[in-house]
């Protein structure tokens, strides 16, 4: 067993396969995020704007929760939207919610400018964060800015039903489209890993038969996502890449190549029928959410591939009718993992207003297993 390890260590041992002295504990975005703001007497409005209010925050949430990583942005994944032009809806006990598309077709593309990424102030501010949060924690603690794939950026530019009719109609100004916001996204990764990022956590939720045929998400996601996910690896960065669709399409996950694969649930028949995944056989489907998730000590597809794995707590399991489910989840997960490369978190986000107590309990519940297995 190694030696008591830093967060940044154990982090980046998980993503490298490589031995831990614990599972590392991850956090995404800003879970819990609400008794945060109330320690802080604050609310998401007032440090919206704030690289000070941002940095805060997250040392707050990792004080409290025990996590081993910090993410900014982490209340909001319309910061490179914001910089092109969309309207924002800036909300006190909430996250932002896009008011106004700032695209009406693909062949608007000419409007969208990469540069405007460095002059936007909104991706001044994040970048701020991020340097505080590398002045406070240095090296202790790894670092993740949180981003978007181009195609979904190009989701957050434009109504959703007249992206896909676009994608159809004028593939050709789509894929320009997409050209100029890969140039984009990679311009966004390169300031936040100059301003001391260790990472970038991409959200990849459009990769899903929910949305797209294989085809259309090959066509249209994979490789512009790939040049991305490249760009920030060959940088010296990792990539975490969150997809946490019922269907998401794990053939292009795996050939993106991340150092990390952050889910959520699986459609437990489909990975049945295709991976042989007994989720019956591994899971007391008496908790919450089990009957959805797949297990992935039988996903040999995934847990031999070389990706570390993180997840896939249930985040419904909080503030749900009993508090036991947290610690049953914590359990179900890690007795699934692979021995190397996993981290255990939730599958998408932990909902805002969930008490500390509860992830006092997720704490401890990982804790107290990691104690047994010693």
């Amino acid at each position: 067993m190694p030696d008591v390890m830093t967060s940044k260590e154990r982090f980046i041992n998980a993503l490298e396969l490589k031995e831990v002295d614990r599972v590392p504990l991850g956090y995404l975005w800003f879970g819990a995020g609400d008794a945060v703001l109330d320690r802080m007497n604050a609310n998401m409005k007032d440090v919206y704007y704030s690289p000070k209010g941002i940095a805060r925050a997250q040392l707050l949430a990792r004080e409290m929760y025990h996590h081993d990583n910090v993410m900014s942005p982490w209340g909001c994944l319309l910061v490179e939207a914001e910089a092109f032009g969309a309207k924002i809806n800036i909300k006190k006990d909430g996250y932002p919610s896009i008011a106004e598309f700032p695209l009406k077709s693909a062949k608007e593309y000419e409007n969208i400018d990469p540069i405007d990424i460095e002059r936007s102030e909104r991706v001044k501010t994040i970048q701020e964060s991020i340097s505080l949060l590398k002045e406070q924690v240095e090296d202790e603690v790894f670092i993740s800015c949180a981003m978007l794939t181009p195609l979904m950026l190009a989701s957050q530019l434009m109504d959703g039903s007249r992206m896909l009719i676009e994608m159809v109609k004028d593939s050709d100004n789509f894929h320009s489209l997409l050209d100029v916001l890969t140039d984009s996204c990679i311009a966004f990764a390169d300031i936040m890993l100059d301003a001391g990022a260790d990472g970038a956590f991409i959200e990849n939720g459009g990769s899903t038969s929910d949305l797209f045929s294989p085809d259309m998400a090959e066509k249209f996601g994979f490789q512009y996502s790939k040049k991305l996910y490249s760009h920030i690896q060959d940088s010296g960065g990792y990539v975490l890449s969150h997809n946490c669709a019922n269907h998401a399409f794990y053939e292009l996950e795996k050939a993106l190549e991340p150092d990390a694969l952050n889910f959520f649930f699986g459609n437990v028949e489909a990975l049945g029928k295709k991976y042989g995944v007994d989720c019956v056989k591994l899971h007391n489907h008496k908790h919450i959410g089990c009957s959805e998730r797949y297990c992935f000590r039988d996903f040999k597809y995934l847990t031999d591939s070389g990706i570390c794995l993180m997840g896939n707590v249930n985040p419904y399991a909080f503030n749900s009718e009993s508090i036991g489910n947290i610690a049953a989840e914590v359990k179900s997960c890690m007795d699934a993992a692979p021995d190397r490369g996993f981290i255990l978190s939730t599958g998408c986000e932990i909902p805002l207003n969930t008490p500390q107590e509860e992830m006092e309990i997720l704490w401890e519940s990982m804790r107290s297993y990691s104690e047994v297995e010693d």
